[in-house]
């Protein structure tokens, strides 16, 4: 079974402690991913703090965070995830 986001145990800035459906409680250190992968947004507390989670696809999702161009030409604004097997690997157990 592959390791999924269960539940979302508390959000800090730059740091989110999630249980894991594998049971496990493991902790996400963002920091220097957010500074190396050019996701500044993030870097807001309050933009941080609104993380939310995605109960389908097992991993954490913000809202509204990235702009695309859709294939009319439109820019809209569309949620930011991350693969929930990088997650689980950049993740220590807390």
């Amino acid at each position: 079974m592959l390791p999924r986001i269960k539940s979302i145990l508390s959000a800090e800035p730059y740091s989110i402690k999630c249980l894991w459906t594998t049971g496990e409680i493991r902790t996400i250190e963002f920091e220097n991913e957010l500074k190396s992968e050019g996701l500044s947004k993030l870097l807001d507390k309050i933009i941080f703090a609104s993380v939310k989670l995605d109960m389908e696809a097992g991993t954490i999702y913000w809202d509204n965070l990235l702009n695309y161009t859709d294939l009319d030409g439109l820019i809209k604004s569309g949620p930011l995830d991350f693969c929930p097997d990088v997650l689980y690997a950049l993740s220590k157990p807390a």
